[in-house]
């Protein structure tokens, strides 16, 4: 078949760019022909999907948006494609990964002053263009949290949603590659061996939680002797200057890295405390590599910390006082690290954390079977 895949912009570390592109190209091996519409693209453009480039246009999000639409309806007319699937609420699409949460659900109890904000009554409209239609998208979805979800606001039919199983990379001589990454970072940036080092990964600082992160740091700081934080991720870290200074240890700002596993291996825990994630794959990869973890319930991906016993996760509605209190616990208890740790390895090899994107690529196979 000839699909199109579409979204925003692309650029390298970003969850759902990541998804889109790694679904292309499974897509592709089972012998499709993949187009990928896009405003922008940094990074590598593979070889084997065929990149459109429409530009950003408008003075504005919103402008830019409907430009986008504008000018995507007009590039896919001649092509004859067998269906579009979206990986961003674009109208008209067959099929929308739904890698980000429900709008209408994640910003139900926001502030009056805020919802009467045009950009927020765009987005809300937007998500109603697509969902609130005679024929919405069949949607893939990360978690079932989000069917419900998307229910709760509009009258989608459950045949419409497809669950798929997650999509993180197998870790291959753990054991050994652990011990050798662990000793190599921590002496890249001079960092003592019996160092505690919380991890944060994430790109998009605010919506994971960077501040809550940073202030739960700053409560505990006298805890250990050697405590420090990294970031891995791509954003303005400068908005959180204050914040960082106030952290009173070490915080090191690494930036989007490619070799993020070998920074799972040289920390001590994961710390995620987001304000809201329709899945959060950074916990899993976690997992993959013995990570304990340090999370919120509004991650979706959040249950397979507790089903695997390796590490917390914090009830909303979110508390600071709560994440001071259990990031203490992280901070000073290193038997129950180990514990956590190998209870994540265990959980790690026993399910199937690994095959959404193969998962995803049958499923539009499918679906678009249909369609003809």
């Amino acid at each position: 078949m000839k699909i199109a895949f579409t979204l925003y912009d692309y650029y390298p570390f970003g969850g759902l760019q990541e998804d889109c592109l790694a679904t292309a190209l499974e897509c592709v091996a089972r012998g499709h022909e993949v187009h990928l519409f896009t405003r922008t693209w940094k990074g590598n453009m593979p070889d084997q999907v065929q990149v459109h480039l429409l530009g950003k246009h408008g003075w504005t999000n919103t402008s830019r948006n409907e430009h986008f639409f504008k000018q995507l309806h007009s590039e896919l007319a001649p092509h004859n494609f067998d269906g579009t699937v979206a990986f961003n609420r674009v109208p008209g699409a067959d099929i929308y990964f739904a890698a980000d949460p429900c709008y209408a659900e994640r910003t139900g109890n926001w502030p009056l002053q805020r919802k009467l904000h045009p950009r927020h009554r765009y987005y809300l409209a937007l998500e109603q263009r697509v969902f609130r239609n005679a024929n919405p998208p069949d949607t893939l979805v990360l978690t079932g949290k989000e069917i419900s979800a998307f229910q709760k606001h509009y009258p989608i039919e459950t045949s419409k949603f497809h669950l798929l199983p997650p999509g993180v990379s197998r870790v291959d001589d753990r054991e050994e590659g652990a011990a050798r990454h662990r000793q190599s970072v921590r002496a890249e940036f001079s960092c003592p061996a019996d160092a505690v080092v919380a991890l944060f990964v994430g790109s998009g600082f605010r919506i994971k939680g960077l501040d809550r992160a940073l202030k739960g740091i700053a409560a505990n700081r006298s805890i250990v002797p050697n405590l420090e934080f990294w970031i891995v991720g791509n954003d303005k870290a400068e908005r959180y200057s204050k914040l960082i200074q106030q952290a009173g240890v070490p915080v090191r700002v690494l930036g989007g890295r490619a070799d993020v596993a070998r920074f799972y291996d040289a920390s001590d825990f994961l710390l995620h405390p987001a304000y809201s994630e329709s899945a959060g794959k950074v916990l899993l990869e976690a997992l993959t590599h013995g990570l304990p973890v340090l999370t919120t319930d509004t991650c979706g991906y959040g249950f397979h910390i507790e089903e695997a016993q390796a590490g917390m996760v914090l009830d909303s509605p979110f508390l600071q006082s709560e994440l001071n209190q259990a990031l203490g616990k992280f901070i000073k208890n290193a038997k129950a690290r180990k514990r956590w740790s190998a209870s994540a390895l265990l959980y790690a090899a026993a399910e199937d954390l690994y095959s959404c994107h193969e998962t995803a690529a049958k499923t539009i196979e499918n679906l678009l079977a249909k369609h003809r």
